[in-house]
């Protein structure tokens, strides 16, 4: 049953995949849709590749061996959809449109005119989205191994051909239109395990929030740390602020989010996207969590937290969900997979490759994109079959790295004429070079997530305002401003 199922799921990915391919005409059709995304297909684009296999598989994970310091991220996750779409994501439509981008480097570079920005964020993406990658990658692989008992470098192979062929050819819009059945499939699962788990926890009682104060003392009784925010330190106040910082500006900051918010149709597609994605992101949470700490009495001591959800789910769930659920994973996990491999693509072949050789690349730009595409792919595929750290770990380094390199220009670009290009390389260099060394070298005296919390911003503003006299294109962010101004009537 389960594998007649994920069959049918796999062929299915792929149909969607090349019958999308045949709306391909050009580089913004393959990277952006041609920027014809409705609410529907831009809500579930941006919310699956950002909930992803972390929701699914990591947080609650992390919940079932630390309790409630988990919700952390689910508090912050629909306040996050709220800042991206309403506060930054019109303006961000608005910027793209004008300045006719298609990939964020392509946007710093034409608003601060600096091939510097361009590289930096290309090479940014690059290293800080493809361990994102193998991220997903590696929680496919224990996926596959739990359900299927087949081998982990066997599962992550199989995931990523279905992955390839469908993300290759279909471009954005099959990934698109792919992320909304996906989604359908993490809302159906998630809901799906927590009854399960709810009714096995109460004996047979099921209720839906009831369930707080008999799941409160039994994680008293394991260990009080549990029902604390920070885990009793755990999760130090630095990352909780990193985290907030993260939440706030995921539709800025991250370039695997940014994406979506250009290829909106138009500016008031924002609107009904962020209520859709704040109802998936509150009702996944709100199962997917205390059905991870309530499995600590269905299965306890299970030692590895990325095996969690799959053990518990294959306990509690009878095979025509279990499979329906196992679909879920997969879809959080191979939706963000195949969005993260279009972005570092675009990175590759329209910023860098186009760069270096663009008389090269302007004759067949689809083709090099999509053998970009392919690239990503098999340099991820090599790095996951023997993967780093767990997931969770892995996640908080690639999205803190590009979150710290990209707020800063991006904000200056939508709310501050004043900024510069020096002003945006200084900020770029404290998350895409500080932040991996200082982490690399063991985090001396402070951790480097905090210091370039403070470092970015400062850096940003000040040598923005020392530079003011090198700037040339004053007339050119004042209509880009007067665009902006139009939201407010």
């Amino acid at each position: 049953m389960i594998i007649s199922i994920l069959v049918i799921y796999f062929v299915l990915m792929i149909m969607i995949g090349v019958i999308a391919s045949k709306k391909v005409k050009s580089s913004g059709d393959y990277f952006l849709g041609g920027k014809g995304a409705g609410p529907v297909l831009t809500a579930f684009r941006f919310a699956s590749t950002f909930e992803s296999g972390s929701m699914m598989i990591g947080v609650p994970g992390m919940g079932y061996s630390f309790g409630y310091v988990t919700f952390n991220q689910g508090f912050l996750g629909p306040l996050g959809y709220f800042f991206s779409f309403r506060v930054f994501g019109q303006r961000i439509k608005i910027c793209c449109d004008y300045l006719k981008s298609i990939t964020v480097p392509d946007l710093l570079e034409r608003r601060y005119h600096s091939r510097w920005c361009k590289i930096l964020a290309s090479l940014a993406i690059v290293i800080g989205l493809t361990a994102s990658i193998v991220a997903q990658l590696k929680a496919m692989g224990e996926v596959f191994t739990v359900y299927m008992g087949i081998e982990y470098a066997t599962a992550v192979w199989i995931g990523v051909v279905v992955i390839g062929i469908y993300g290759i050819f279909g471009g954005y819009m099959g990934n698109a239109i792919a992320n909304v059945v996906q989604g359908v499939l993490m809302v159906g699962g998630s809901v799906a395990l927590y009854i399960a788990v709810n009714l096995l926890f109460f004996d047979g009682n099921f209720t839906f929030f009831g369930q707080f104060p008999a799941l409160n003392e039994f994680l008293y009784n394991m260990n009080p740390n549990m029902l604390h925010l920070t885990a009793g330190g755990i999760l130090p106040m630095s990352t909780i602020i990193a985290m907030l910082v993260v939440s706030l500006t995921i539709g800025l900051a991250l370039p695997q989010q940014t994406v979506a918010l250009f290829a909106m149709k138009d500016k008031n597609v924002a609107k009904v996207a962020l209520v859709i994605c704040a109802f998936f992101s509150f009702i996944c949470y709100w199962c997917l969590v205390p059905a991870a700490m309530m499995g600590n009495a269905i299965i306890p001591g299970i030692e590895n937290s990325d095996m969690v959800i799959p053990m518990i789910s294959m306990k509690v769930l009878p095979p025509f969900l279990a499979g329906i659920f196992i679909a879920g994973l997969l879809s959080a996990i191979m939706s963000t997979a195949s969005n993260l491999f279009l972005v570092v693509a675009a990175a590759l072949s329209r910023d860098i490759f186009s760069l270096l050789a663009p008389n090269v690349y302007g004759k067949k730009p689809v083709t090099y994109d999509r053998i970009a595409t392919l690239l990503i792919i098999v340099i991820s595929l090599l790095i996951a079959l023997n993967p780093p750290a767990i997931i969770f770990k892995i996640i908080v380094f690639a999205f803190t790295m590009i979150a710290l390199t990209f707020v800063m220009p991006m904000l200056g670009c939508i709310y501050w004429k004043k900024s510069t290009k020096q002003g945006a390389i200084a900020a770029m260099l404290v998350g895409s070079v500080f932040i991996p060394l200082w982490t690399l070298i063991g985090e001396p005296f402070a951790p480097a997530l905090l210091i370039a919390l403070f470092a970015a911003p400062i850096l940003f503003i000040v040598i923005s305002l020392l530079t003011q006299q090198s700037r040339n294109d004053h007339e050119e962010v004042e209509a880009l401003f007067a665009q902006f101004e139009q939201l407010k009537a």
